[in-house]
């Protein structure tokens, strides 16, 4: 791992101002005219991404990964639920110029990227969901105590609760992909708050118990769905349920992993995350 240069470790942090918030986000990749924007995981800020995925999906796109609002070193007050939460990361896009793009939302960034293409479907191209779920999972009644259950834990094995299996094989693979998120020394993002945390939870748990207002066979674009074989924090049959109901979808599911699925297989994932975004129609 070491001998490795990973470009996402070296990118700076930018900031644009919208509203009056000032949002950070980073940028890498050849300049194109349908970029990809990363949407991120429950407490994730732009430090969450794997510089294995980043770098892959750079050589091939623009890359614009965004800390929404009050995450990360984004101000702002994060909101308690998706709807709120997805407008904002609209408002960030258009902000930055983008007309068209796609989407990569992991886990709460998938959900917002469901929300998104319904409120304003001609700003997305396809989409790329992981670890996510659709309003109404049952799976996200009990979120907040799985979250008790993993905060209990010291930090590693707070990690590898949520992102690997039981398995030696997973834990060994999302612990490298921990140590990845750590080669950045300099200029890192700040960790996400107890607020944006108790706001994001209510947001997540909200997801699942709210009443659905997204009708999924009506998401136009194509749609990459990843999962691992053994999601407990979104239930793993939920993306079965996603790919019934998005007409143009694609479901892929990756063997002996859990919510971390793309990080424990992440150069499987980025061949195939290119050839979506580069082929499917």
């Amino acid at each position: 791992m070491n001998e490795q240069v990973f470009n996402y470790v070296s990118v700076p942090t930018k900031y644009i101002e919208i509203d009056g918030i000032r949002y950070a986000y980073r940028s890498l990749g050849k300049p194109a005219e349908v970029p990809i924007v990363c949407l991120q995981h429950f407490t994730g800020t732009l430090e969450n991404w794997d510089p294995i995925i980043i770098d892959g999906l750079a050589k091939e796109r623009q890359v614009i990964l965004i800390d929404n609002t009050g995450v990360g070193n984004s101000g702002g007050k994060t909101p308690d639920n998706v709807l709120d939460m997805s407008k904002d990361a609209i408002k960030v896009i258009n902000g930055l110029g983008i007309h068209l793009c796609d989407i990569l939302g992991f886990s709460l960034g998938g959900f917002l990227a469901q929300a998104m293409v319904d409120l304003k479907p001609e700003l997305f191209r396809k989409l790329i969901i992981v670890g996510t779920a659709p309003q109404g999972a049952k799976a996200l009644y009990s979120f907040p105590q799985l979250v008790e259950k993993a905060f209990a834990l010291e930090p590693k094995e707070q990690y590898l609760f949520v992102f690997a299996t039981k398995s030696e094989k997973s834990r060994a693979r999302i612990a490298d992909t921990l140590n990845r998120l750590y080669i950045r020394a300099e200029g890192r993002d700040q960790n996400a708050t107890m607020d944006a945390i108790k706001a994001q939870i209510s947001a997540l748990t909200r997801w699942g118990t709210d009443p659905v207002t997204i009708d999924l066979s009506k998401i136009a674009q194509p749609v990459l769905i990843v999962q691992g074989s053994n999601d407990e924090m979104m239930d793993s049959a939920t993306s079965l349920d996603l790919y019934q109901k998005i007409p143009n979808a694609v479901l892929i599911y990756y063997p002996d992993s859990a919510h971390g699925s793309f990080n424990q297989y992440p150069e499987l994932f980025v061949e195939q995350a290119n050839s979506f975004l580069n082929k499917f129609e």
